[in-house]
């Protein structure tokens, strides 16, 4: 029997337990490792902490579902890697043998400014963590850092339950890497929902009252999301795998690890060598998901494996917690409600495909 390891119930994988439950593997040992029975799916996210959703509809038992796949279930997070002895460690200090492996762990939240101590500040990422404190009754103010497609969307989940919200980032406008009507459709968006939006800030600290601004400025907040980017990873590096400058599993276009054949990632947690500016999204998660069942399979095989080709363009739809949601679609925008009901569908099909 060989044995495949998955390390992290992300959306990814979601698609390789799915795969093997419908067409078991012959001679092959399937162990998926998470720290969680239920992963959470990103999209819904924000509508959790709106309160449109519960949190148990926005989950996916993903222990239930390697069940299904035949393979064997181990709550624990991966921690370190002995790519010469192809062996896992988990933070239970548990060895896992492998033939193949693959990572789709994602990714931290950067915040590469001092925090006083005794300021509250929540990372968007890990997901769960940022659920569980953005879900608890809020008092006081809070201060967004980073007004990307996570950041905008927090601020309008977060306005809906009547939180005063100040969302800031280095840009001039928010979602800066979308397109300029997608932006004048956010800045009236924020304004309309009561969220107070401070383009050009340079954050220099976060402090117990508040965040400190390199202009002198303060932004009085109880709380502080850290929506700023990809942070480090510390996993691939440490085990002298190749990475990225974030840390992120350096991988050619099959998702497969340079000069480690037998290692994969996909997600936040992989660097495509022939995609250097390819965004960190829960889409591409998505979309490597049935490609990397293809290649897991013909490397089992010993087949040729395909690469992953992203769209030129790619949907996105963000909530604004009030029926309605941002559509942009290359240069196509809309904010309306039927924006929404089509949000709400991918995002309700997603779960019942997963989580019957």
């Amino acid at each position: 029997m060989r044995r495949l390891v998955l390390v992290g119930g992300g959306h990814a994988h979601l698609f390789v337990l799915e795969a093997l439950g419908a067409a078991p593997e012959p001679g092959l040992a399937v162990t998926l490792v998470s720290p969680a029975a239920l992963s959470l799916y990103s999209g819904m996210a924000p509508g959790v902490i709106a309160g449109t959703y519960a949190q148990r509809a926005a989950q996916i038992d993903v222990a239930r579902l390697a069940r299904r796949a035949g393979a064997a279930f181990v709550a624990a997070r991966v921690v370190a890697i002995d790519a010469a002895a192809r062996q896992l460690y988990t933070d239970a200090g548990d060895p896992l043998d492998y033939d193949q492996a693959s990572f789709d762990v994602g990714a931290a939240t950067a915040l590469e400014i001092p925090v006083d101590a005794g300021a509250t500040v929540v990372p968007v990422k890990p997901l769960e963590g940022t659920l569980i404190a953005l879900c608890a009754p809020l008092a006081g103010a809070v201060a967004i850092l980073g007004a990307g497609a996570a950041g905008v969307e927090l601020a309008f989940a977060l306005a809906a339950r009547r939180s005063a919200v100040t969302l800031l980032d280095l840009a001039p406008t928010p979602l800066p890497s979308f397109h300029p009507r997608v932006r004048r459709l956010a800045v009236r968006a924020l304004a309309a929902a009561g969220v107070t939006w401070r383009g050009n800030a340079s954050a220099t600290e976060v402090a117990r009252d508040g965040v400190r601004l390199r202009d002198g400025g303060h932004v009085a907040a109880a709380l502080v999301v850290a929506a700023s980017g990809v942070g480090r990873q510390t996993l691939f590096a440490a085990a002298g795998l190749p990475t990225d400058a974030l840390g992120a599993l350096t991988v050619g276009d099959d998702l497969r690890c340079i000069g480690h054949p037998e290692l994969f990632a996909a997600g936040d947690c992989a660097a495509l060598v022939g995609h250097p500016r390819l965004a960190r999204s829960g889409v591409h998660a998505v979309r490597q998901g049935p490609l990397l069942v293809r290649n897991l399979g013909a490397a089992f095989r010993g087949a040729a494996l395909a690469p992953y080709r992203p769209r030129p363009h790619s949907l996105a739809l963000l909530s604004t917690a009030d029926g309605r949601a941002i559509l942009a679609y290359g240069g196509l925008t809309a904010h309306n409600a039927a924006a929404w009901r089509l949000k709400d569908w991918i995002d309700r099909r997603f779960i019942a495909r997963f989580d019957r």
